[in-house]
């Protein structure tokens, strides 16, 4: 199916999913086509020489790898392109992911793997992930870096860390740490130059002395290491393209969905902006936005993309959500994005699967679900309600037969005895590799804890649809 006929497929399709979702009748199967090992329909796949217990094999050329980065502090994705191409979205390493997090415990987590056990920041831990990768590409250079929103679990706390050895203006924060480790060919961010909306966030954003030490980081990189920069841009669809063979591979594209309240239509590039202009926005306290004030927060603002190859398609939505007991519409920017994105293979998780994302219990269960339908869905967890058990049980019942993955299952049991048991693997990094033209896909979870990225879960085949 074509991609951009996907989200009017969708919205035609909604009267049908309503009924499927809204009444708790059974919906559409979107589980896997069975077909353990082999070549994929697109022909070349490395699944046949995948063996539980040895290290995952080689990306090849052709193929396209999800590296779903466990850090137990938020999160990281790995994109490796069929050509060779490397984007990096989020760089996980809050410091507050230590100890207790408002209601939250990550005790599990922590009890069961730490990656900073030993003195390791955790840059350094991305940064290895990322060279075993590169190992496999031959290309020591991160083409693009996306940040999707400024928060510690995104982009690093920079509190206690030395100062790079780059600039004594910054400090090693993950994402800034990354940027010092690896050639970067672009970074893009949601409020690159200026960092003003919706207000300065390096003065009066919740984190803002974490957010002024990541702008200097950019701002040092931009100007002294060749690093490039750029607004991310709500409904473009040439800001991330390949580098090294982009004539061998047509059919992968990027579409730049949402960011800061705006949003693509599914039209060309055309968008429209949902959130209040920036003259309405009232807020009574920038380090406290709640739900009822006239002004977004920064899970809202979130970039998001969808990047497809072939028939397969991957969302990727950063902290997008709704606010469920919000007075203004406008918060919910998680359903205009699904609806903008339409059907997808693979999703990882809204907001860590947290309360009022994902759809649930907004006005009907599931609402965003009905558009994405995601045969996989990948939960990067790092406290001990990841995700909300009810938000679990509203995704599921919207979407009958979708395999759910994460990053760390032991936490989730504690907190929710037996719940675990639903998901299809956990307690490891998580790797989506599509196969050579996109029609078909695995999904793999490899150790985390001994840098040996062995295979601890194989999955049966997907087919893209």
């Amino acid at each position: 199916m074509q991609r951009i006929g996907k989200a009017f497929v969708a919205v035609a399709a909604l009267a049908v999913a309503a009924i499927s979702c809204g009444n708790g009748k059974e919906g559409p199967v979107v589980g896997p086509i069975i077909n353990q090992g082999g070549e994929g329909e697109g022909g070349g796949s490395t699944a046949a020489e995948v063996k539980v217990g040895q290290p995952l094999p080689a990306w090849k050329e052709g193929e396209m790898d999800l590296h779903f980065i466990n850090t137990t502090a938020g999160e990281c994705v790995l994109v490796i392109f069929p050509d060779g191409t490397q984007m990096l979205i989020d760089a996980a390493g809050s410091q507050v992911a230590t100890g207790n997090v408002g209601s939250t415990k990550n005790t599990e987590i922590r009890s069961r793997w730490d990656p900073t056990q030993g003195g390791e920041r955790y840059g350094q831990f991305i940064s290895a992930y990322i060279k075993h990768c590169m190992e496999w590409t031959g290309n020591n250079k991160l083409d693009y870096i996306m940040l999707t929103h400024f928060h510690n679990d995104h982009f690093g706390g920079a509190n206690g860390l030395p100062k790079s050895s780059k600039s004594s203006t910054y400090t090693l924060q993950s994402l800034p740490e990354i940027m010092d480790t690896f050639p970067v060919g672009k970074l893009v961010d949601r409020g690159y130059p200026d960092y003003d909306y919706p207000f300065d966030m390096a003065t009066k954003a919740d984190n803002a002395s974490n957010c002024a030490n990541y702008i200097k980081a950019v701002k040092w990189h931009v100007a002294n290491s060749g690093m490039k920069a750029e607004k991310f841009v709500a409904g473009a669809n040439s800001q991330f393209t390949l580098t090294r063979k982009a004539s061998d591979y047509q059919n992968v594209r990027v579409q730049n969905i949402a960011v800061n309240g705006e949003v693509w239509t599914g039209t060309g590039t055309s968008t429209v902006k949902t959130f209040p202009a920036l003259a309405d926005i009232k807020v009574a306290d920038t380090k406290n936005v709640v739900s009822a004030d006239n002004c977004p927060e920064e899970n809202h603002c979130s970039a998001m993309v969808r990047i497809s190859y072939g028939d397969f398609d991957f969302f990727e939505g950063g902290d997008a959500q709704y606010d469920g007991i919000s007075n203004y519409s406008w918060k919910d920017i998680e359903t205009p994005a699904a609806k903008a994105c339409g059907k997808v293979e693979v999703m990882k998780a809204d907001h860590h699967g947290t309360q009022n994302t994902n759809g649930y219990g907004y006005k009907d269960k599931a609402w965003a679900m009905r558009y994405l339908q995601p045969q996989v869905w990948v939960v990067c967890s790092w406290t001990d309600e990841h995700p909300r058990k009810a938000t679990f049980e509203g995704v599921t019942d919207c979407v009958p037969g979708m395999h759910a993955y994460i990053t760390n299952s032991g936490a989730t049991q504690k907190a929710y005895s037996g719940f675990a048991q639903s998901f299809k693997a956990g307690n490891g990094h998580v790797v989506v590799r599509v196969d050579k033209g996109g029609k078909t896909y695995h999904v793999y979870t490899l150790s985390d804890s001994d840098k040996k990225y062995t295979v601890r879960y194989a999955s049966a085949e997907y087919k893209s649809r």
